[in-house]
């Protein structure tokens, strides 16, 4: 009896292990496939279903390594990089760390960004199947975009 429960559970956490690899490499896919310049925006609220945070992070930095806006919708090059780490706003007198836009070809675009990543779910990617899919949105874009 004992044997059959051990065997059984052994199976489980076999699948259980398989499972997670699996789901780790589709979210490695996925931060590959966004590393490029045109990314349709309905494939590209399909694919951050599948996952986490963290891979949007890299993405991000991945973008902006091959000097690409770090939002994934977006395909303009971030040629002029702002050297200084931070922004002094004088009308708010506050001081702005200013690290993560700079990977941002405009306001817009870092909004943007931020928006979908809030958005993004944070439960481990291999339990996801046991969870309602969320509906991820996108962040509306004003009338006037002057800030690129």
């Amino acid at each position: 009896m004992t044997t059959e429960k051990n065997a059984e559970l052994r199976e489980q956490l076999i699948a259980a292990v398989l499972k997670k690899r699996k789901a780790l490499a589709r979210a490695q896919e996925i931060v590959v496939t966004l590393m490029e310049p045109h990314i349709e925006e309905s494939a590209f609220l399909a694919m951050l279903c599948e996952i986490g945070p963290e891979n949007y992070n890299d993405i991000v930095d991945e973008r902006h390594i091959n000097k690409l806006c770090g939002y994934p919708l977006c395909s303009a090059t971030v040629i002029k990089v702002p050297t200084k780490q931070y922004q002094i706003c004088a009308a708010k007198n506050k001081v702005y760390d200013i690290t993560e836009r700079k990977k941002f070809c405009s306001g817009h675009c870092f909004k943007a960004s931020e928006f979908i990543k809030s958005q993004i779910p944070t439960s481990p990617l291999w339990l996801r199947d046991k969870e309602p899919t969320p509906h991820l949105k996108l962040f509306s874009q004003p009338d006037n975009v002057n800030d690129k």
